[in-house]
């Protein structure tokens, strides 16, 4: 139906591009079909698509539909061609996304069962399998790290992405993992400063002139899963290494405020993390920075 309506309309793969909202997977489809047809995609965010426009009108598909079109036609020298991500990456961040749902239902379940316990009338039935239920799902959880890890190995450019990422302090298999995914393996998003504010941990100035004036702060935007793991590491290596440990208590004692200093070093860890992979290299714990200026000869 869609190929006679593009006969019907003069539309081929040369004479125009195909821009949609991304709408996750009910998109996804439609989109890879695109692609393998030859066509120019672009999948924007609907927020972005929707501030190009006055928000007062109807809200219709016909109206969307109209919106999207003149966005791609007004912005067509900034549109960004969508592609499939490589099949290793997708089952990555299927993997993880599995995990999550598992872990959340698991501290749920956890929950549920602390708060059945003190009650004074209970029900062995209940208990029983509110026991067999967490059992089950711990198991499910320890297979898909367990089939993280195999898929992982079986990719070399991937399994020492992921060794070297993991020499980081805080880093694990998880945040390791889940960096891969989100950037692609860092094809899609090379520098640190735009892997930090894509997580949503770039602070972001808010001031004009004298009199409007607002402490920077971070949006809340970006992927949560990440930036969840990204604080856990940096909560251990301000308890754990010394060296983040020494910065930590120095920017508290200058009264900085610990969610701040949190934030700066996940920044550090980010920053870190990208300079690693950039020069094909793993964490020394040793390795300091030196100005080139002392480094030439009188």
């Amino acid at each position: 139906m869609l190929n006679a309506w593009f006969e019907k309309q003069n539309i081929t793969p040369h004479n125009c591009v195909i821009c949609m909202e991304a709408t996750g997977v009910y998109s996804e489809r439609l989109a890879h079909y695109l692609v393998t047809q030859g066509f120019k995609v672009s999948v924007e965010p609907p927020l972005k698509v929707k501030r190009a426009f006055d928000p007062v009108g109807h809200k219709t598909d016909p109206v969307d539909s109209r919106q999207i079109a003149e966005y791609a036609y007004r912005y067509n020298d900034e549109l960004r061609f969508w592609q499939p991500k490589e099949e290793i990456i997708e089952k990555i961040r299927h993997l993880l996304t599995a995990r999550e749902q598992f872990t959340k239902q698991s501290v749920a379940l956890q929950n549920s069962m602390s708060a059945y316990k003190r009650h004074v009338i209970q029900v062995n039935l209940i208990t029983n399998a509110h026991t067999h239920i967490l059992k089950e799902l711990k198991k499910q959880i320890a297979e898909i790290d367990k089939e993280l890890e195999q898929l992982i190995r079986k990719n070399p450019p991937i399994l020492n992405m992921k060794n070297q990422l993991m020499s980081l302090p805080g880093f694990g298999l998880l945040l390791s993992s889940s960096l891969i995914a989100m950037t692609g393996a860092f094809h899609e998003i090379t520098s640190y400063k735009t892997l930090a504010a894509f997580i949503g941990i770039c602070p972001y100035q808010h001031q004009s002139g004298s009199s409007v004036y607002r402490q920077p702060h971070i949006r809340p935007f970006g992927p949560a899963y990440a930036r969840k793991l990204l604080m856990l590491a940096a909560r251990s290596v301000v308890t754990h290494n010394a060296d983040f440990k020494k910065y930590y208590l120095r920017k508290l004692a200058e009264g900085k405020a610990k969610k701040l200093v949190l934030n700066n070093v996940a920044n550090k860890l980010i920053k870190i993390a990208c300079a690693m992979l950039k020069s094909n290299s793993r964490y020394i714990s040793t390795y300091r920075s030196v100005n080139p200026m002392c480094l030439i000869s009188a």
